[in-house]
């Protein structure tokens, strides 16, 4: 492949189209959904969310040979301070990965990296990196994608689920939305260490029940449900996942959980009592994250997530009476048209606080 022409796989186009949308749909390659990890190491799951934040962010020019920029700020998504996000760029860059490929007819496994160079800025506090010319090459010519809503990526606990999700966001729309493998075939797929969960009860109880409830609670297109599909005796030897659309009050029931705050959510996953937290407590707790230096602004992109805008996520969700937390913004984007953008620290808190306040009160009216 040259590198130069501008024509492009589907992947890139959507990517592109939705890149000027403004949406926050990821589109993940097919390529990179279905890639292994090589040497026996996988990504964290803090790799994995900022890997598809630097995928969306670079969107249909990641095919490119140019650099891609993104504020360390909006990739904050699992940290709290850029030393941790230091650390999570060092581990992308060290990774590798494998693909079966061909060489002049030669069938076997191609190894590669997919960042080959990175900046991380001081006072300005960008993030620039390049894709490697095996990713570009990649990248350009793929096909077929899978869309992955952000705030799911950003919501899962489990690397495990995180994976799955982007398995079940590429087969779910087909005709027969079915993965089937060998148990190593999937351990691999999901990057399970080598030497971890050997037992195929551990496999089951750590990884495929946990990611499966995790994907069921959170991811709003389908669920997913897994069984056995083939023993030798009582070992279990092929694995076959089913990934299903859900019904549209199961979706919204998932989006409506990718707003709330976190705090209560393994409980719900789970069937058992929350606890009943004070509202000041949870606003409390949340700033007391956030670096004495911050001076609390109306989010540029009109996006009150719990990572990307953390103070107003937890007022919205505190006073917000159960209301998914991005209606609110919406509404207040829409009202104060200049306002919010002047506000700043205590006079955009209390502003905003009264908002939440006065829209859960008439929302809930009948």
């Amino acid at each position: 492949m040259d590198g130069t022409a501008d024509t492009t796989g589907r992947t890139m186009e959507v990517a592109r189209i939705e890149k000027e949308r403004g949406s926050d749909t990821i589109v993940q390659p097919r390529e990179l959904v279905e890639v292994r990890y090589a040497r026996g190491v996988s990504l964290s799951l803090s790799a994995r969310k900022v890997f598809a934040l630097m995928m969306h962010q670079a969107a249909g020019d990641a095919w490119r040979d140019q650099e891609h920029r993104i504020t360390k700020r909006m990739l904050r998504g699992s940290h709290n301070s850029n030393d941790r996000l230091a650390e999570t760029i060092d581990e992308l860059m060290g990774i590798f990965f494998a693909m079966p490929d061909k060489v002049e007819g030669d069938h076997g496994r191609r190894t590669f990296q997919m960042i080959e160079e990175t900046f991380e800025g001081g006072e300005q506090g960008w993030l620039i990196y390049r894709f490697t010319r095996r990713a570009r090459d990649l990248l350009k010519d793929s096909e077929a994608y899978a869309l992955l809503h952000r705030a799911t990526v950003l919501a899962f606990d489990s690397k495990y689920a995180l994976e799955l999700y982007q398995l079940g966001a590429l087969l779910y729309r087909r005709d027969v939305p079915i993965w089937r493998g060998d148990v190593e075939t999937l351990r691999a797929k999901l990057g399970v260490p080598e030497g971890s969960y050997s037992s195929f009860a551990d496999l089951r109880r750590f990884v495929l029940d946990a990611a499966t409830a995790e994907i069921n609670q959170l991811v709003p297109q389908f669920s997913v449900a897994w069984d056995v599909a083939k023993r030798r005796g009582r070992k279990v030897i092929e694995i076959a996942i089913t990934f299903r659309r859900k019904p549209p009050i199961a979706a919204v029931a998932a989006e409506e959980e990718n707003e709330r705050h976190r705090a209560g959510r393994r409980a719900r996953r789970d069937g058992t009592a929350e606890t009943i937290l004070d509202p000041s407590a949870i606003i409390a707790a949340t700033v007391a994250n956030l670096g004495v230096s911050d001076v609390l602004r109306w989010p540029t992109d009109d996006q009150v997530t719990e990572f990307g805008a953390t103070e107003l996520h937890a007022i919205g969700v505190t006073y917000g009476g159960g209301h998914a937390v991005q209606r609110l913004a919406d509404q207040y984007a829409r009202v104060r048209t200049d306002k919010r953008r002047q506000l700043r620290g205590d006079a955009l808190r209390e502003d905003w606080t009264t908002w939440v306040r006065g829209c859960a009160e008439k929302w809930s009216k009948p």
